[in-house]
């Protein structure tokens, strides 16, 4: 009898531990479900009433043309069209190719966010400087796309005209722009890809890597940025990751995190599939607009000659 009790005393802690333990499976996973919500972006309610408008979308591409039209090295191409009820635009993409076989290839974009203008003004100027000094790349394709968000950009509002953060869209491609930077870059590999951004909030300049190794470049220019004068950002927080002396370090587990809430960035998505070597550049738009521009360009040019020489 005492073995009996004792037996079922022993069954009875077993099947206490064993319904413990699934309980704790249960609220281990509601309370990552409960994150991996918390963490999805908050999109914007489509803008059912047109915006006033900030900025001239055919200005900008006639000033982009007639950069291309001075270069032999230059090409312009429309890769899609944003179709809006009462909005229709091309998102255009800018080829620099001075020589038929070249060592490497690059991706620029910008203005993802639309209400992030010196993005686009730094790429117009980049390609401007193309014009005078081709041979600095002469190893080099670079496809830049100056403005992913045409009606943002027009309207200096950060979603396109549904709403959407099309930055954070490259993992379900609601937007008809996201998906037209997909089909664009879908079959190409980069030797870099970078992604230029403005950002409201901070009172410096920022990087973000992705999946590399070591901090060695993105140190290299932050330190310069530094010299000339510039504040570098330290208190950036994101979901899972903040600034340190002016660097986030994504790493490639973030990336995978990122796809499954659904909410890759332009970045994350190339970095998984299209590119080993991938930044974001952030400047703080409440900075002077030169100096914005001069971080920007700062940054572009150094990522450049950076990967040139690293290879």
């Amino acid at each position: 009898m005492i073995m009996n009790h004792g037996n079922k005393m022993a069954e009875a802690e077993l099947i206490y531990h064993v319904h413990i333990g699934k309980i704790s499976i249960v609220v281990f996973w509601m309370l990552l479900v409960a994150v991996l919500f918390s963490c999805v972006t908050r999109h914007h309610p489509p803008f059912t009433v047109r915006p006033p408008e900030h900025r001239n979308l055919q200005a900008f591409e006639n000033r982009l043309q007639k950069a291309v039209s001075a270069s032999t090295h230059l090409t312009m191409e429309k890769i899609g069209r944003v179709d809006y009820p009462d909005f229709q635009a091309f998102l255009c993409r800018i080829r620099f190719q001075a020589v038929q076989s070249p060592r490497y290839r690059v991706l620029i974009s910008a203005v993802i966010h639309g209400n992030e203008p010196a993005s686009a003004e730094a790429t117009a100027r980049f390609v401007e400087d193309l014009i005078g000094s081709p041979e600095k790349y002469s190893n080099l394709a670079i496809d830049i796309v100056p403005i992913v968000n045409p009606w943002g950009w027009v309207h200096d509002i950060r979603y396109n005209q549904a709403g959407i953060d099309i930055n954070r869209d490259f993992a379900t491609f609601n937007a008809q722009e996201s998906n037209i930077i997909k089909q664009f870059i879908q079959n190409t590999s980069y030797d870099l890809m970078m992604d230029l951004h403005e950002d409201p909030t901070a009172r410096g300049f920022y990087l973000y890597q992705y999946g590399l190794a070591d901090k060695n470049v993105c140190e290299k220019i932050v330190a310069t940025i530094k010299d000339l004068g510039y504040p570098i950002e330290q208190n950036v927080r994101m979901i899972i990751l903040k600034t340190e002396n002016g660097i986030i370090d994504a790493p490639m587990w973030g990336l995978w995190y990122m796809r499954l809430t659904g909410q890759l960035s332009i970045t994350n998505y190339c970095r998984l599939n299209n590119s080993r070597s991938v930044f974001t550049v952030e400047t703080p738009t409440s900075l002077l607009w030169e100096d914005r521009l001069k971080m920007q360009k700062t940054a572009v040019t150094m990522l450049l000659d950076l990967m040139m020489d690293d290879k």
